[in-house]
């Protein structure tokens, strides 16, 4: 990862040494990767960080405490520290397991299964500004599933960090918001897929909240080619060839919308055209 242009954005951003566990999600108990069944860093992953616990539970919402820099995570300021994010180098995997099984529903918001969260993160160069002027991510990787850690069907696609880098809350004041918000981000609700890169390019940090609509961002994966309707097991592949390792900070499955689920999305997104 670029951890040059990372602390230059922590740096930014941090004007207080405040810190807070990271929020559980609002539409799921327990949504997140529950164990790392196998790992294998490959040939070139990002030194030092081959903690593969890093991706278990929650997708962080608050980054750098663990370096004295805790700042809100966004899709301009990605999770960086080596306790937050596991590297998968060339030729390297990583298998996570889920204690509820993740379920193939047509009812599943745009048809996403679950969510994988990197630490990619847009660009806004030159001045830092919160305008999207590129996107920041590493090689790309491959995804297999199972049902019971055993047979692994692949998925048949390439996948990549982005294109929707992680967004803690709904609420932060700018993408380098050294307080965290009082409105957290649903790290089970996946963004439109629809959502494209030219979409985005010279949005504003709002106007990238607004897209968002609610979701906290991640990699959508519809797991429907497989055959299988409910998953428990998921691996990431990574070619032999890739020269940027990419790096991964958690695992959300995507759970059914319920009637409660709604009525909280629609008044979030209505006190947010009513400037709350």
């Amino acid at each position: 990862m670029r951890m040059d242009l990372c602390l230059r954005r922590v740096a930014l951003a941090t004007t207080t040494a405040t810190a807070l566990a990271a929020a559980s999600a609002v539409y799921a108990a327990d949504p997140w990767a529950d164990q790392v069944v196998s790992y294998s860093a490959g040939t070139n992953p990002e030194f030092g960080y081959e903690n593969f616990n890093a991706a278990i539970g929650s997708p962080s919402r608050i980054t750098g405490a663990s370096h004295g820099f805790p700042a809100p995570v966004t899709p301009f300021a990605a999770a960086w520290p080596n306790d937050e994010v596991v590297s998968v180098g060339a030729g390297g995997h990583l298998t996570v397991r889920f204690d509820e099984p993740i379920r193939d529903l047509a009812s599943n918001a745009f048809g996403v299964d679950v969510l994988i969260f990197g630490n990619a993160f847009f660009a806004d160069l030159p001045d830092f500004s919160g305008v999207v002027t590129g996107l920041y991510e590493d090689g790309p990787f491959m995804v297999s599933v199972s049902k019971d850690g055993h047979v692994f069907v692949p998925l048949g696609q390439q996948f990549r960090e982005g294109l929707f880098p992680t967004l803690s809350y709904l609420d932060l004041n700018g993408p380098y918001d050294p307080q965290p918000g009082s409105v957290p981000s649903d790290y089970t609700r996946p963004v439109n897929p629809a959502i494209t890169m030219n979409d985005l390019m010279g949005r504003t940090f709002a106007e990238v909240v607004a897209l968002y609509a609610g979701s906290g961002g991640g990699i959508p994966v519809d797991i429907n080619s497989s055959g299988m309707s409910e998953i428990s097991y998921l691996r990431i592949d990574v070619a032999a060839d890739v020269e940027f390792a990419p790096e991964f900070d958690g695992f959300a499955a995507v759970p059914e919308p319920s009637s409660s689920a709604i009525a909280i999305a629609g008044a979030l997104i209505f006190r947010r055209r009513r400037g709350g």
